[in-house]
């Protein structure tokens, strides 16, 4: 029996057992997106074929079949997933977390390692997020302690069988879509690398941001809806673009003072610096920045 018989005779009993396997609902039918996506990898294994055919290591030619075949089996049940708790990589999924009338306040961390980011307006969910396809999506807990949800987003590091050897970029595409309460009070605290954040709090009632990022790219707009928000940010050769409401009070924290000057603050008794209504109004932001940050700019609106 030649390699290429073989191949095929594996391919016909494979395509059976799939359609087996989804008419009794056992995968479901992004099995085949998944088996698409990685249909290159079809033809260099029959390249790798075609090579060793009529060789000394002929057995090579038939190792190139059962490793397709088996493979197949793996990626079909990888891409088979419906939520995001399945890691399926090759579809959209959602998480959802109702309002919880014992829940006082929010806390969220999101770990997101390489993954892009934009924060939506709120809604009536406690906590919302969508992640898009050819994405790792990430391991989420939470839990209500003492009337405070505390939320984590883990992003992860290796897909269960991919492990992240498989990235399509699309400049358009935010990785992970995230809106939390409109009725809660949130602390959230943001950890990545080379990311592009859109963080729009202008309905959310934002009280801490803490951003730990690296080489990041930061849009962040702050509403007036909390008496007082400190914003905390570690942005290591990352830039920041901040809007915030003009009649707000706003000091400044960090050691680029000669900027703080330009933009009409002025120093106060603790070092810090200050515009010019910070003492007068009653909605206040404190922003601490990592002097290691690339550019910061400031609009008001």
């Amino acid at each position: 029996m030649t390699p290429a018989r073989f191949r095929w005779g594996m391919f016909l009993i494979q395509v059976g057992i799939l359609i087996l396997l989804q008419n009794n609902n056992l995968i479901g039918d992004t099995a085949w997106e998944g088996l698409i996506v990685l249909f290159p990898v079809v033809l260099i294994a029959v390249g790798i074929e075609k090579i060793f055919t009529k060789s000394k290591v002929q057995f090579i030619s038939y190792l190139t079949t059962i490793a397709l075949f088996f493979g197949g089996f793996a990626i079909a049940y990888n891409a088979s997933g419906i939520d995001y708790q399945d890691e399926n990589y090759f579809t959209e999924s959602i998480y959802q977390e109702d309002a919880n009338p014992d829940v006082r306040l929010v806390k969220a961390t999101l770990n997101l390692d390489y993954n892009d980011l934009k924060i939506r307006d709120s809604g009536e969910e406690l906590v919302f997020a969508e992640f898009d396809e050819f994405t790792r999506k990430p391991k989420i807990k939470s839990i209500v302690e003492d009337n405070i949800a505390i939320v984590d987003f883990e992003a992860q590091q290796k897909s269960t069988f991919l492990g992240g050897h498989i990235i399509v970029h699309d400049e358009d595409v935010s990785e992970w879509n995230v809106k939390f309460s409109e009725d809660l009070p949130l602390e959230l605290e943001c950890i990545g690398f080379d990311n592009t954040l859109h963080l729009n709090f202008l309905t959310s009632r934002l009280q801490k941001l803490i951003l730990d990022t690296k080489n990041t790219s930061i849009r962040l707009n702050i509403g007036a809806n909390e008496p007082y928000v400190q914003v905390i940010i570690k942005g290591d050769d990352s830039k920041l673009r901040l809007r915030v409401p003009e009649k707000i009070g706003m000091k400044l924290i960090g050691n680029d003072t000669s900027f703080f000057n330009q933009i009409g603050f002025t120093e106060s008794d603790d070092g810090s610096y200050i515009n010019a209504n910070y003492n007068e109004a009653e909605k206040k932001i404190d922003i601490e920045l990592d002097d290691r940050l690339i550019s910061f700019s400031l609009d008001y609106f």
